[in-house]
């Protein structure tokens, strides 16, 4: 195998979780953060992971975790580097798994030890949902896979907690810089300028927003540009030089560079991928 390929489908029956099954052999991932929870099975080779706070490596048959708004990276372990399957799962499907499983009236705040450890029962569970996922087949099952699946992952790796009083890890001031650059995604926001909506220096406004984020403001906003590139790739609207545009890269090749870093495969590609549901290849 000399070089990466990826597929990716969406699960209209599964909350439109996002599957995808790829192979990678030289590509590293950059630091960034996905907003749904990504649950991963390594089926060949092996990758290095790494969180603000844990780091592992994960072999052929590791289940691998990254919660919500986690920053992490990745990069092979191997020579051949690593195959995996993954879904990326929203939060409330977790949270509502969560509630009935134990009867919690409040949405609790839920994560995950990760990024990643071994454990066959789980592992096992994820590959068949997969395989099913990529056939055609019974929603009931599929469904029921799921569920299972989720149940299994917060009996055995879940830290929860009730928040009464709303995320107190990140300081008001850094929500609403982070806030800002989310809603001006095409603008050439300055520090200044972000510094005077979060009412703080620019000097504590970096450092704030780097201690709580994992990371600048600037590296922060490139991550969110390339979130809502993909969606729109997903969703196939409008041409790539104008999506590029719309969230404020300067030109395609400037997405492109950037997107693929993070995505591991091009805007291009993974149209491609979600439209003809078939693997497609990453040079």
């Amino acid at each position: 195998m000399s070089e990466n390929r990826v597929k990716v489908w969406r699960a209209g029956d599964l909350d439109d979780a996002e599957m995808l099954k790829g192979s990678y052999v030289r590509h590293a991932y950059p630091w960034h953060a996905h907003e749904e929870l990504c649950l991963g099975l390594v089926v060949g080779g092996a990758i290095h992971l790494r969180t603000r706070t844990r780091s592992g490596a994960a072999t052929s048959g590791s289940f691998v975790v990254i919660n919500s708004g986690e920053i992490h990276r990745g990069w092979p372990a191997a020579e051949s580097g690593w195959r995996c399957r993954t879904i990326h799962v929203h939060p409330s499907a977790i949270q509502r798994v969560a509630e009935e499983q134990r009867s919690l009236a409040r949405l609790p705040s839920i994560t995950f030890n990760g990024p990643t450890f071994e454990d066959d029962q789980l592992a096992g569970d994820l590959l068949k949902l997969h395989r099913h996922s990529e056939q055609d087949g019974s929603s009931l099952e599929r469904q029921s896979l799921i569920v299972e699946l989720i149940s299994c992952l917060l009996n055995r790796h879940a830290q929860i907690r009730i928040e009464l009083r709303g995320n107190l890890a990140e300081p008001h001031a850094v929500r609403r810089a982070r806030e800002f650059l989310e809603e001006n995604l095409s603008d050439k926001v300055t520090l200044n300028e972000l510094a005077a909506v979060a009412e703080l220096t620019p000097f504590r406004l970096l450092r704030s927003f780097k201690r709580a984020i994992g990371m600048t403001p600037h590296q922060y906003q490139l991550q969110a540009r390339v979130r809502r590139a993909y969606a729109l790739v997903r969703r196939s609207e409008g041409g790539l030089a104008d999506i590029a545009a719309n969230v404020g890269f300067a030109d395609q090749a400037h997405l492109t560079r950037h997107f693929k870093s993070i995505m591991g495969a091009t805007p291009g590609q993974v149209r491609g991928a979600i439209v003809l549901g078939s693997s497609s290849a990453v040079p």
